[in-house]
């Protein structure tokens, strides 16, 4: 006797393997709902610009959220359980609103050694920073009630990008402003002392200004030396600065390198690998883009081709933030058309195609823009990104980053017969023995579980159309926890 299995599940176009599949970067359903959690701060708009992975595995993240109308922009900031659910010990309901300026967004991120959370960013017209206690109320033995705001002179619509910490407890931020005069926009590094004033041994009065370009991304050396990245005329550009802000003339060409990977592209976010070579990843042609650098500025050429990667993902797409596994490989998270869009790499600069689908995971968030702009790695490898949904909220997205393989029984194939494959109303699959007690998971492009079946028994399985969009998409049959076989079927309209 044949049990006959109905199933409806939502298809999207997918290309893969049928032989050996495997796949890590599951979306993590034992966070928030499904793996994804949604968070509103206020009614006109929010925006999750930044995140950080505490100790105890909570996860911090900030940016800016409208409360009352348009150009009504203040800081906001939010901390959640490991399982995604907002931590009502912090703040108002895990959630908390700073107004500071006109236009005051958060960008940027860190946390104190005693647990102080810093949240750099920027008004329509200075540079802010606001450091809260562990508990999200604000520290008002920093800056003025918490806050502090910054004026460079000669400069107008000034932006911190992104915020680092040194080892003596000193705030560094970089970014950009324009020049008054030439409208041009330049590097900027601000360096604060631990209760916000700025350091006046730092460049000039705590001020330092760079080379023509943006300002995106910050990191300090294990030696004390600070590099800020970013874009310049179209380009990836990278400067290396002394502790005191003097740029280090043996980095590079004077202490700068500019890389060029196209006729549009920029550097977004950068990282240390534990070799000290640097990788600086963003855009280039609306594609994913990595440049590898050796620890003097010069091209690392065992990286990629001539230390530089460029991957295609979606029509438009662009790398937003860099995570370093502690096995090597790089990450490269950000958007690709309307979705979040993860990219896994091998240490030599090719894509994994252990992860996701062909190294490539891509989450519908919304149905217009939704960028994803921060990442962060857990302890435990588990991979949180966040960004903005086309409805309003913060999202964050964790996945799982451990690798599901395929184990069988025998040498032979379990599916002995799909048919008809491609179909346009109903599929038979058969196989070389009866199944008890098994289970059929549905995964669609994305690498997130649609539909699952258990404790079926049987020797022959049909799914029907149900009028279902062509597309393909993949099964799991699994017994005793074990995946047992994979393979695909296809829906094409006749």
């Amino acid at each position: 006797m044949r049990t006959i299995l109905y199933i409806t599940a939502a298809l999207q176009m997918i290309c893969l393997s049928t032989t050996a599949f495997a796949q890590s970067s599951h979306l993590d359903n034992s966070f928030g709902t499904g793996g994804q959690t949604n968070i509103s701060l206020g009614s006109f708009g929010n925006m999750c610009n930044s995140l950080v992975i505490q100790d105890n595995q909570k996860i911090v993240f900030g940016g800016g959220t409208k409360i009352n109308g348009f150009a009504d922009y203040n800081f906001a900031v939010a901390r959640c359980n490991s399982d995604g659910t907002l931590d009502t010990t912090f703040g108002v309901g895990g959630k908390v609103v700073t107004p500071i300026e006109i236009g005051s967004e958060g960008h940027s991120l860190a946390i104190q050694n005693n647990g102080k959370i810093l949240l750099g960013g920027f008004s329509s017209w200075f540079i802010n920073l606001v450091r809260y206690n562990i508990d999200g109320s604000l520290d008002t033995t920093f800056g003025i009630g918490g806050k502090v705001i910054t004026d460079i002179d000669g400069y107008y619509g000034e932006k911190c990008k992104t915020l680092a910490i040194q080892s003596d407890g000193k705030i560094l931020l970089g970014g950009y402003g324009q020049h008054n005069s030439n409208d041009n926009p330049y590097f900027i590094l601000v360096r604060y002392n631990t209760n916000g004033t700025l350091d006046s041994t730092f460049g000039n009065g705590g001020i330092v200004i760079g080379r023509v370009g943006q300002g995106r991304s910050l990191i300090i050396q294990n030696d004390g030396k600070i590099l800020l990245g970013g874009g310049s005329n179209f380009s990836f550009a990278l400067v290396r600065y002394e502790v005191n802000g003097i740029v280090d003339s043996t980095f590079g060409v004077v202490g700068e390198v500019i890389t060029s990977l196209g006729s549009s592209s920029e550097g977004n976010s950068l990282g240390i690998q534990g070799d000290g070579k640097i990788v600086l990843g963003g855009y280039s042609n609306s594609n994913f883009a990595l440049v590898r650098y050796n620890t003097d500025g010069s091209l690392d050429n065992t990286f990629g081709l001539g230390g530089k990667v460029i991957t295609v993902i979606g029509s438009s797409s662009a790398g937003k933030s860099i995570g370093i596994q502690n096995d090597g490989k790089i990450l490269l998270g950000g958007y690709a058309d309307t979705d979040f869009a993860l990219v896994r790499y091998n240490s030599g600069g090719t894509v994994d195609s252990t992860f996701g689908i062909g190294g490539k995971v891509i989450t519908p968030i919304g149905t217009v823009y939704n960028p994803a702009n921060s990442l962060d790695i857990q302890i435990d490898g588990k991979i949180v990104m966040g960004g903005d949904a086309d409805n309003g909220d913060m999202t964050l997205v964790r996945y799982n980053s451990t690798l599901v393989g395929i184990e069988k029984t025998d040498n032979k194939p379990l599916v002995s017969k799909i048919y008809p494959n491609p179909f346009d109303s109903f599929v038979t699959i058969q196989f070389n023995e009866p199944l008890h007690n098994a289970e059929l998971i549905i995964y669609n492009i994305y690498g997130q579980e649609v539909q699952q079946i258990t404790n079926f028994s049987g020797q022959e399985i049909h799914l029907f159309r149900n009028n279902l969009p062509s597309g393909i998409y993949f099964l799991h049959l699994k017994k005793e926890s074990k995946i047992i076989s994979v393979d695909k079927v296809i829906i094409s309209d006749k």
